[in-house]
């Protein structure tokens, strides 16, 4: 079974590698859907590689060269990363199901795919790295080619300013990663991680403090907690819809797993205040993830927001993880970890699925706005369904995955009154709280964004003539059985996820996560238990009731059509049903010290018989970390530009002396 594993794990990078190579140069599309299906083999790959490592808990080992400067570039597949992996190979799937019915024939798609795949073979290099060097060498790579997808339409002033602002928050990160590697292979003499695990104990406890901070930011400006958080937004509605959904599914959660890798893995979580911070850093991410989500029209922001949130929560739980691991609560620990690696798999598949479905209804009616769509459950009835399935997902509705995973968080957290310090306890207690604002603020959201572009009536010619003619439907669809798969059969899921969290952490939960025989999850026997394959079963039930009380209860005698009052309206327009904004509007009224929006109100006249024609009526709202962090050190960046522009003058002469000086000042410094 190993050296199956071994196979498929080395499968899947040459088969990226192949397709990669099919999509450049050729100018066949039929070419270049066999690229896409090289794509899809090696997500499969990947998918049952990860996932065997992590259900029997192995570990898979090799070293590709060695010298005396960087160690030996060694690779390991562990069950920490194996979920990772597992994860990144069905987003490969998906996307390479999903690729040839999006991307039209024209220049740009070889390039694009070539990135595409080689973004995958970097991610993968990630997770599998067990030398620093290695580690570092695909983090960079996966950033560059990141940005490449970004970049797939360059002509539009708007996607040059999201992927350069990606890339330069993402080099700012790495900086910070290789100063946290950099103290840790110092201060332990080596290069390999697993040496490093083992040797960290060793390190002073100031230098782990700096190495766990660095790694905490220097990984969050890719996981994109607040607020490190301003690419997301920005790069996801620049992207195409299967970059996009490499960003939110993939990319985003390398940043968790960096994070995971230094708290769980080369520093053993000894700090309390290590989780703390990440626990609060976390809280406050999905809260007001969730609360920008609540404003934004356009339908591929609103879900960059949301992933916002979904991060903030998995670093809520792997915070209160390493907060009850450091008193000694190992068994709480154990679980939180669990439900953070949880949530981060759930969070990739219906993620990754609502970010395709955005591009299904983008192609079918030319627009992300929500206030211009309408009515699409009639002329795209699969997406329909299909986003039905990822928003009942991810507002974590029962049975599917995300209610299991985030009542698993909710558990964990409200255990926090067995920590002896009053203080910690409460903190936690909070995190918890805000948890649970978020997610009842998420089944707004998520309503909002459903029930505005799916029903009622279309509210513009092209939403009236959307088709679903030529659209991907099997990536999506895939992902759909994924997520449902994922919640009812949660006991499974759960029973490998134990063995993660046994390897991380040296403590088994699974006789108390898991009763025979009922498919019961418990927090703690003595705390709170749910079982989603009876609550599947109960709520298929109570359907049936129902439709056997409306079968029974239809007239037998013949219909008759007729008018229905209608309070006196001669007829009912599009534009008199609710839209976005004014769906919002409540929550923007309550938060709008947060908010602070820009609002703009424009009428045709102002007669005083109401006969004003058009009014346009717009808002803006800036988030409020870009708008007093990140505006003031742009604006003290450019005047610093501005000032020493004219060094810069295009003199060869006065460069030279500029070198000359430099030169004579290091022979200066070093006499002295």
């Amino acid at each position: 079974m190993r050296a199956v594993l071994t196979v498929l794990l080395i499968a899947a990078p040459t088969l990226w590698a192949i397709a990669a190579l099919l999509a450049l140069p050729a100018r066949s599309f039929a070419v270049k859907r066999l690229s896409c299906v090289a794509t899809a083999i090696g997500g499969v790959c990947a998918l049952v590689a990860g996932g065997g490592i992590a259900a029997n808990g192995w570990q898979l080992a090799g070293v590709l060269s060695a010298n005396n400067v960087v160690g030996q570039l060694a690779v390991r597949a562990q069950p920490l990363s194996a979920v990772f992996i597992a994860l990144l190979g069905l987003v490969a799937l998906a996307g390479g199901l999903y690729a040839p019915r999006y991307h039209r024939q024209d220049p740009g798609v070889g390039v694009y795919l070539f990135c595409y795949n080689i973004a995958f073979i970097a991610s993968l290099g990630v997770l599998v790295a067990d030398n620093v060097t290695v580690f570092l060498v695909a983090w960079e790579s996966m950033t560059l080619f990141s940005y490449f997808v970004i970049l797939r339409r360059h002509r539009d002033g708007s996607v040059e300013r999201a992927s350069f602002l990606f890339l330069a928050l993402g080099e700012v990160g790495f900086a910070m990663v290789v100063a946290a590697f950099v103290i840790l292979a110092t201060h332990t003499g080596t290069l390999d991680l697993a040496r490093i695990a083992a040797n960290s104990g060793q390190v002073a406890s100031g230098w782990r403090d700096a190495a766990y901070v660095l790694a905490l930011v220097g990984f969050g400006f890719k996981a994109g907690f607040v607020p490190l958080h301003i690419w997301l937004p920005e790069a996801h509605p620049a992207a195409p819809a299967d970059g996009s959904a490499l960003l939110s599914g993939l990319i985003i959660k390398l940043g968790i797993y960096g994070i995971a890798l230094f708290g769980f893995y080369l520093l053993a979580p000894e700090f309390a205040w290590w989780g703390i911070l990440t626990m609060l850093l976390g809280a406050l991410t999905a809260v007001l993830g969730i609360l920008y989500a609540m404003v934004e029209r356009d339908l591929k922001r609103f879900l960059a927001f949301s992933s916002i949130e979904n991060i903030g929560i998995i670093l809520t739980a792997l915070g209160g993880a390493m907060t009850f691991a450091s008193y000694g609560l190992r068994g709480i620990a154990a679980l939180l970890l669990l439900a953070a690696l949880y949530h981060t798999f759930n969070h990739g598949t219906y993620k990754t699925l609502l970010f395709l479905e955005a591009g299904v209804i983008e192609h079918a009616t030319g627009t992300r706005d929500m206030d211009r769509l309408g009515g699409l459950i009639r002329r795209l009835p699969s997406s329909s369904v299909i986003m039905l399935i990822g928003t009942l997902g991810i507002a974590a509705l029962p049975p599917l995955n995300g209610f299991v995973s985030e009542w698993l968080i909710f558990q964990g957290l409200f255990q926090g009154f067995r920590i002896p310090s009053h203080l910690v306890a409460i903190l936690i207690v909070v995190a918890g709280a805000s948890v649970a604002l978020t997610s009842g603020l998420a089944i707004s959201a998520f309503a909002r964004a459903y029930g505005i572009s799916f029903l009622g009536m279309p509210r513009t010619r092209e939403a009236a003539a959307a088709t679903e003619r030529d659209q991907p439907v099997i990536g999506p669809a895939l992902l759909a059985l994924a997520t449902v798969a994922l919640g009812l059969g949660a006991t499974v899921v759960l029973g490998a996820l134990d063995r993660v969290s046994t390897w991380v952490t040296a403590v088994n939960i699974h006789s108390r996560l898991v009763v025979p025989n009922f498919t019961v999850i418990p927090a703690r026997t003595d705390f709170a238990s749910i079982s989603p394959t009876y609550m599947a079963v109960f709520l298929f039930a109570m359907g049936l009731v129902a439709l056997a009380i409306y079968l029974s209860a239809r007239p037998r005698a013949k219909s008759r059509i007729a008018p229905v009052w209608d309070g006196g309206l001669l007829s009912f327009k599009a534009r008199m049903q609710y839209t976005a904004t004014t769906y919002s509007n409540p929550i923007r009224v309550t938060f709008e010290e947060l908010y602070r929006p820009e609002v703009h109100l424009e009428r045709a006249s102002d007669d005083p018989a109401g006969r004003s024609g058009h009014v346009h009526y717009h808002f803006m709202v800036m988030p409020i970390f870009e708008r007093y962090l990140y505006r003031p050190v742009v604006t003290a960046i450019e005047r610093i530009a501005r000032f020493v522009r004219p060094i810069q003058s295009g003199d060869v002469n006065l460069y030279l002396l500029y070198i000359f000086i430099v030169i004579l000042l290091v022979y200066v410094l070093y006499l002295l």
